[in-house]
């Protein structure tokens, strides 16, 4: 079968149907997409909100509790035991459907009035400013995290960390703080790329490595200083005479990218990979579009998600086979359409069902199989409906569709959208979505950050209770470039001791710019066509260390490939083999 191009109705913006997306298609016996496969994650974007955290009434007990959706939400909210719990059934909610309208429609109508969770937070202690998580202990402002322990400000620590800050994408690392992408890791600090590390400072792509400062591309080295080789008394000279003030790590940080700089990077993040295409894989086969996936074979336009096979379009996800447009689940088998759902076999857009079978339209539901728009049939009952709604939805384009973006609880900019497609509101509204100004903070600041102490020796316990202002706020420009800013904040006695151990000084920024900050570090999710920028020794242009060695010999490298790299970005790429006759 051969490749088909398409227009997207959302973009206008052409795009391919791939023969391997056909077959898979056919065998899901779903509609052809009509979106791009930017625009279709957009839409599952559209229906996730990880940080923004409001106090509001529990429709249940009366009690304040924390939650995702704002007081003035269209349905019920509980607490999370309580939603939990069988003081409720979702059942009670259950209504026919009708053919003479629209499906998403009627699940809006649906999915108004049946209670939602507050955070989806399960099996946690003490956890409970975390979001879409699970299996954690004193865990405080983290999404996407699991397994993990005192772990503080950041998404996707899994697998057990231990004590990190303000990173993203750990996996069981212990005492890091600014990291990003790294794993297995102790002591590491304003690093990123980098895997079985141990005091790892200001590095990038370190793996195997002891005690290096502010280096990149090393392989199994100890006690090196922007990527010199030192005794370990030398090494061990120069970082104690290093100060930890803010004014040394925002210096240090710039010259640490300078040399960063100068060396090629391999075209993707990974290894283990096999026909695949993307950034940060691992252990895949066969995986197209793809980003922060590991462990997955036949699967194509998937982001965060883990242990997939034979799934197209699916978006923080953690263990699927056959199924297609999903976001924020785990344990799926055969599933269309369905947001925040868990243990699920062959169910259809649903939201927020656990442990269940053979469910359609469905919101809320523990434990239940077949039904439809929450209502209870036998089971000839459902299978003849059931297809009879599958053919209705066909007929009304929606069949295949994730759930419109029109349809969110959440708006534009409470959305993780405004995390990898950031817009004004203007811009915002203008595209036809919603958004949302908190009212005005009326903090009582007890200090600016700005007048942090320098170093965490100078810090003593009044700064504990403080009200700090966030140094964004401070200058009109810079205010203007971090719109998510809470304007002031605290620390918690965690941090203090966190701090303290780690030997780094307070932050001066609020949570949410540091995120935006540790944001724009990543490279889009987004792919261009590229060649690799190896030079032959003949060239009059710059040759890296070992140019002649490479399997090209003198001349320029014929290795082309996809990459998150753009053609305008300074850095120079190279292909797998090429890259690891550099790093050292």
């Amino acid at each position: 079968m051969k490749s088909e191009n398409k227009t997207c109705q959302n973009c206008k913006q052409q795009f391919i149907i791939e023969p391997d997306d056909f077959n898979f298609y056919k065998k899901m016996d779903v509609s052809l997409p009509t979106f791009c496969p930017q625009c279709r994650y957009q839409r599952r974007l559209a229906n996730r909100n990880e940080w923004h955290l409001y106090q509001r009434t529990c429709d249940f007990t009366g009690e304040i509790i924390v939650s995702i959706y704002r007081d003035e939400a269209p349905f019920p909210v509980y607490k999370q035991d309580v939603w939990k719990s069988d003081k409720w059934d979702a059942v009670t909610y259950g209504r026919e459907f009708d053919f003479s309208r629209p499906f998403f429609e009627q699940f809006k109508e649906l999915r108004d009035v049946v209670p939602h969770l507050a955070l989806v937070n399960s099996n946690s202690v003490n956890s409970q400013y975390s979001n879409q998580s699970q299996d954690n202990k004193d865990c405080y402002m983290v999404s996407a995290t699991g397994d993990s322990e005192k772990c503080m400000y950041g998404n996707w620590y899994q697998l057990g960390c231990y004590l990190c800050a303000d990173c993203y994408n750990l996996e069981a690392c212990e005492l890091c703080y600014e990291c990003l992408n790294c794993a297995r890791c102790f002591s590491c600090a304003f690093s990123q790329d980098c895997y079985d590390c141990s005091y790892a400072y200001f590095s990038k792509d370190c793996r195997g490595c002891d005690s290096v400062f502010g280096c990149i591309g090393l392989r199994n080295k100890k006690y090196c200083f922007f990527n010199k080789q030192l005794s370990k008394e030398e090494y061990q000279k120069r970082v104690q005479s290093f100060s930890w003030s803010h004014e040394a790590i925002t210096k240090v940080r710039k010259t640490a990218r300078k040399l960063w700089m100068s060396s090629p990077y391999k075209f993707y993040h990974g290894n283990k990979n096999k026909n695949s295409s993307g950034d940060y894989l691992e252990s895949t086969k066969s995986t197209r579009l793809s980003f922060n996936c590991r462990h997955n074979e036949d699967t194509a336009y998937l982001q965060d998600a883990w242990q997939i096979k034979d799934c197209l379009d699916m978006t923080e996800i953690l263990d699927a086979e056959l199924s297609y447009e999903t976001q924020g689940c785990a344990h799926l088998n055969r599933c269309v359409g369905l947001r925040s759902c868990w243990t699920l076999t062959d169910c259809y857009y649903c939201d927020l069902c656990f442990t269940g079978s053979y469910l359609f339209g469905c919101m809320g539901l523990k434990q239940k199989q077949y039904c439809i728009l929450n209502k209870q049939y036998l089971k000839e009952e459902y299978f003849d409906l059931r297809d009879k709604i599958i053919s209705h939805m066909k007929r009304t384009g929606e069949w295949g569709e994730f759930f419109p973006s029109d349809m969110s609880p959440f708006a534009y900019n409470e959305s993780v959208l405004q995390d990898y497609f950031p817009l004004t509101q203007k811009e915002a509204q203008q595209k036809g979505y919603t958004w949302y100004n908190r009212g005005s903070r009326d903090y009582k600041i007890d200090m600016i950050g700005s007048q942090l102490p320098r170093t965490i020796q100078e810090v003593n316990q009044k700064v504990l209770h403080a009200t700090i202002q966030c140094v964004t706020q401070e200058d009109s420009k810079t205010k203007k470039k971090y719109p998510l800013c809470t304007t002031a904040f605290k620390f918690t006695s965690l941090e203090l001791t966190f701090y303290k151990k780690m030997n780094l000084p307070l932050p001066r920024k609020c949570f949410p710019c540091r995120r935006q900050d540790r944001f724009a570090l990543r490279n889009p999710r987004k792919l261009w066509h590229r060649a690799c920028q190896c030079i032959g020794e003949r060239s009059n242009n710059k040759v890296y260390t070992n140019a002649a060695k490479h399997f090209h010999g003198s001349d320029h490298c014929p290795s082309e490939f996809e990459t998150t790299y753009s053609p305008e970005r300074k850095e120079v790429v190279y292909c797998e083999k090429c890259y690891q006759q550099e790093v050292a």
